[in-house]
């Protein structure tokens, strides 16, 4: 076990931490508000709040976690203070500084660890963010970026509480010494500090909440509604990372200035994270009054900024917002439904406003409850598979079986993947299941064909967090390797947005998956972003078009004609070409006529049971139908 290096300005650094006044302080929600959401978002057990002192290091925050404390020796955060980059240790029993470390071996079994420092207001690391699991794992770019955003959450708190502190005592000489004007002007530049965002010098959230906590008692006598509107810059990221974060600065006090432009007198715009904004609209009750001053404020934020190629992001934004009092009474309960809204507003692709529901409310926490039984299911074995056969056309036999997940929930019966799957991929879970499902379906296959059953390639979804952001050959090759599979034997579908997504990356990962002997498809072909002649760059195997396509072909001419078009290019690229979704006879007679190499769908079998498919194989794998 390694014990961390003390950092250089080790002296200084404690009297920072001891400056906060935070050492052995009673809990606050505020804190420990972001160590559950970090746990949340990130799908980890255990976050904490870790501060490093002499000898040991101390939690203001725990998330999933009972000790108050540990020695600073055996600690993970020890080392995570002494660089400016993140601490990820993906598996710390492969990690020569933590393997035979006690938090390893023994309780409370640390396999995973992923800490951000955190800074005093002089820029002192005086500890970190973390978070802990009992399993090895990988953290992306993406999840990377929301555990330093919640970092930097945890030090607006800390630096708050510094500011406040330095205010009370500058007060405190103000009073003793009321002639004194350097006194007075400092004092009144903590108290703005303590108020508004540096950037942009609009109110911060905890001015926010304190205005309409104000506000509230007057509203109530008078009866003035007051709308609340959370503004989320879309693809904002996006923009820092093509044009840097000085050229995101500007953007954001060129934002405020054109909404402060829009704005009424009492209206209150604050800034309440990295590209947050909210606005406070006081006498704003009608719905359709309201969002027609909320389409005025999104035009005021959309805008083009030019990359130095010559091309152009665009800026939008994406608006929820709550009305008092019908959604609300409290500043807490008003922000936090109108948060819940704009996230609505995202996931309906951004560039929307979306008002705060108890419809929406209920779908939330649905949702949260599906998350949390959906990380269950697996060690429950709730989830389970089903195979599809394909049918090749030329002599009816099967030519493969599509793998596709299922989840008998205990109470509520079988849940569609169309409900659980987004769930799944939003909360992170997608990574876990697909390797899951990948692998049983694998194991499938060897027992199949250990009882003598027909061998056919057997065609595994993957999603765009699994093909991204994991090791996504690593892991097939352990799998194909362990299962002895034949080259062909496993097919690896893959949607067409998740194809353009960094396309020399893709062609790459794709070129791998074939070298070990998979076969590569496209599917949902039609819905996606790209086009035939892009394929051509990509190396795959087949082409699957999507059954809205194939349902509506025998009464649209437009549909039959974009079957055809599609069939015809394919074949001269040396796709073959699969069409899913097939239900009756018109579909496969058209189909046929144009050419299609195999199908699937409910006209020749309905998903099937591991058991029923070996039948199914058995009668009908190498005999035409």
């Amino acid at each position: 076990m390694q014990i961390p290096d003390l950092p250089v300005d080790e002296a200084r650094r404690l009297t920072a931490l001891h400056a906060t006044r935070l050492l052995g302080s009673a809990p606050e929600e505020a804190f420990d508000r972001i160590t559950r959401m970090a746990a949340r978002l990130l799908h980890a057990p255990t976050a904490l709040v870790s501060l490093v002192d002499k000898d040991v290091q101390w939690f203001k925050s725990r998330c999933g976690f009972e000790a108050t404390e540990t020695a600073r020796d055996i600690s993970f955060c020890g080392h995570a203070i002494l660089d400016h980059e993140p601490l990820v240790v993906g598996d710390a029993t492969q990690d020569p500084r933590f393997r035979d470390n006690p938090l390893v071996t023994g309780e409370p079994h640390v396999r995973f660890y992923a800490g951000v420092p955190l800074y005093s207001v002089d820029r002192m690391p005086i500890g970190t963010l973390c978070v802990i699991d009992k399993v090895p794992r990988q953290l992306g770019g993406e999840d990377l970026d929301i555990l330093r955003d919640l970092a930097r959450m945890v030090e607006q708190l800390i630096h708050h509480r510094q500011l406040a502190t330095a205010a009370q005592a500058l007060y405190s000489h103000v009073l003793l010494d009321a002639a004194n004007p350097e006194l007075s002007a400092a004092a009144g530049q903590v108290e703005f500090l303590l108020n508004h965002d540096q950037l942009t010098g609009l109110s911060n959230r905890q001015a926010l909440a304190r205005t309409i906590d104000k506000g509230l008692a007057e509203w109530r006598s008078q009866g003035t509604p007051t709308l609340v509107a959370a503004i989320n810059l879309d693809k904002f990221k996006r923009l820092n990372e093509l044009l840097g974060h000085h050229a995101g600065d500007q953007a954001l006090v060129s934002i405020t200035w054109s909404l402060q432009s829009v704005l009424r007198p009492e209206d209150l715009l604050a800034r309440v994270g990295n590209d947050e904004f909210v606005v406070l609209l006081p006498g704003l009750g009608d719905d359709s009054v309201a969002r027609d001053r909320l389409r005025q404020i999104m035009q005021a934020v959309h805008r083009e900024f030019k990359t130095p190629g010559g091309g152009a992001i665009p800026l939008t934004c994406s608006i929820g917002y709550a009305i008092y009092p019908h959604d609300g009474d409290s500043a807490d309960v008003l922000l936090n439904n109108a948060t819940l809204a704009t996230r609505r507003a995202k996931l309906m692709g951004g560039g929307q406003i979306q008002h705060f529901s108890e419809e929406l409310k209920q779908a939330f926490n649905r949702k949260l409850t599906m998350e949390g039984q959906l990380r269950a299911a697996l060690d429950h074995k709730e989830l389970f598979l089903m195979y599809q056969p394909k049918i090749a056309l030329k002599d009816g036999s099967v030519a493969g079986l599509e793998v596709l997940l299922r989840w008998r929930h205990p109470q509520h019966g079988l849940i569609s993947p169309v409900e659980f799957i987004p769930v799944a991929e939003e909360a992170g879970l997608i990574v876990e299941i697909g390797e899951w499902v990948l692998k049983s379906a694998v194991d499938q296959c060897r027992a199949w064909r250990a009882a003598g059953v027909p061998t056919v390639p057997v065609a595994v979804n993957l999603s765009a967090r699994q093909f991204h952001r994991t090791d996504i050959v690593g892991c097939v090759a352990t799998v194909v390797r362990d299962a002895g599979l034949a080259p062909g034997d496993l097919e690896l579908e893959l949607t067409e947005s998740m194809s353009v997504q960094c396309p020399e990356r893709s062609a790459d990962l794709m070129a791998r998956l074939r070298e070990l002997g998979c076969t590569l498809s496209i599917d949902d072909f039609g819905t996606g972003y790209s086009s035939l002649s892009y394929l051509k760059r990509l190396p795959v195997d087949k082409l699957k078009i999507d059954r809205s396509f194939v349902q509506d072909m025998h009464q649209s001419a437009d549909s039959l004609a974009m079957v055809q078009a599609i069939i015809a290019m394919a074949h001269s690229l040396r796709l073959e070409v699969i069409a899913e979704g097939v239900e009756l006879q018109e579909q496969l007679d058209g189909l046929r006529a144009a050419g299609c190499d195999q199908i699937q769908g409910f006209y020749f079998s309905k998903p099937l049971s591991p058991e029923d498919c070996a039948a199914y194989l058995r009668e009908h794998a190498a005999r035409p139908a």
